[in-house]
């Protein structure tokens, strides 16, 4: 905090070797979550930035990788000043990522599975970026697959033609009849998997878990999964916790929501502020109802970037139920 400026500034630096023969991959770097105003540099390249500590950030390093030798990537984290009233911790906090995929792939946080009304048809709505030189015509394909890893449903290959450094979407159905419905006793996923193939060779296969289930909110009925009246007995959760500060292991993460389950807590609101990515996993698999809420709440260009960013990486999750706009 301000009141402590020589230990509120903090520096990273890490040594990565990347290999000869991954030139012609796409390279980036993931951070889910810095403490805060971050900045990035790459091999003395700088990056970027981003203010906020809860936000996820990729950065594309892909040119400036030293290809067959040894690469510096330095951050700088600065938690001089806070983004809440309560312990928010310091530094890299979250899981940090290399990512390296072939040139043309499934863009970050790029696919969106959502169900019709009769929840017998999914929508997949793909995001495929091109990090080539030259453009490059794909085949976009889904697969669904049950928890045991079967294929109960495919989608017809859609085309796509992109121009070098260009992303473009598409839209696919996959048809199931009988879904198994995801709950908070029967948490059941599917997984989506979407594929892109360049000239009839598979360049990216990207898995999205999914459940399917339908939530409404009625005005005399309350809140309903399933359509069955489902009363939400929750808790608000500070990401922290005795012993460990803001960077709770994930281990830890799965043991207190195991604990609130036998409490009889079905709902979970991540007071004040984007969860881990890790966390909404965990609820995902244990079926427990998550209020996801962003930081900070105003209707200006960056509070509204967050919320965005926000809603587009955590989609997926069958455990959301509700966006939260700050507190």
């Amino acid at each position: 905090g301000y009141k402590y400026p020589e230990t509120s500034v903090g520096w990273y630096r890490k040594v990565i070797n990347i290999p000869a023969e991954d030139l012609g991959k796409h390279i980036a770097l993931r951070f889910d979550g810095i403490f805060r105003n971050a900045r990035v540099w790459f091999n003395g390249f700088y990056m970027g930035s981003e203010p906020s500590g809860y936000a996820t950030q990729v950065y594309d390093v892909t040119e400036y990788v030293n290809y067959g030798g040894d690469n510096l990537v330095c951050v700088r984290a600065d938690a001089t000043l806070e983004e809440g009233w309560f312990y928010e911790g310091a530094g890299i906090y979250r899981d940090a990522w290399l990512l390296k995929t072939a040139a043309v792939g499934v863009a970050p946080f790029g696919t969106f599975v959502y169900a019709d009304p009769s929840l017998s048809t999914l929508y997949v709505e793909t995001e495929v970026s091109n990090a080539s030189l030259s453009a490059q015509t794909c085949q976009v394909s889904q697969r669904l697959l049950d928890a045991d890893g079967h294929e109960v449903a495919r989608s017809i290959a859609s085309p796509l033609t992109l121009r070098p450094k260009e992303t473009l979407g598409c839209k696919q159905q996959l048809d199931i009849d009988s879904p198994h419905l995801w709950s908070t006793t029967d948490p059941y996923l599917y997984q989506v998997e979407t594929t892109v193939m360049v000239g009839g060779v598979v360049t990216d296969v990207c898995q999205t878990k999914t459940g399917i289930r339908r939530m409404e909110f009625d005005a005399d009925r309350g809140f309903l999964l399933n359509g069955q009246q489902l009363k939400l007995k929750g808790v608000n959760m500070h990401q922290d916790h005795a012993g460990v500060g803001a960077a709770i292991p994930e281990a830890l993460m799965l043991w207190r929501i195991r604990q609130l389950k036998q409490l009889g807590c079905n709902a979970y609101r991540s007071s004040h502020n984007p969860v881990t990515p890790a966390l909404l996993d965990i609820c995902d698999s244990l079926g427990v109802l998550v209020i996801d809420e962003n930081r900070l709440s105003g209707i200006n260009g960056e509070h509204q970037r967050l919320l965005a960013n926000m809603i587009r990486r955590d989609r997926n999750h069958p455990s959301v139920i509700l966006w939260s706009d700050g507190n």
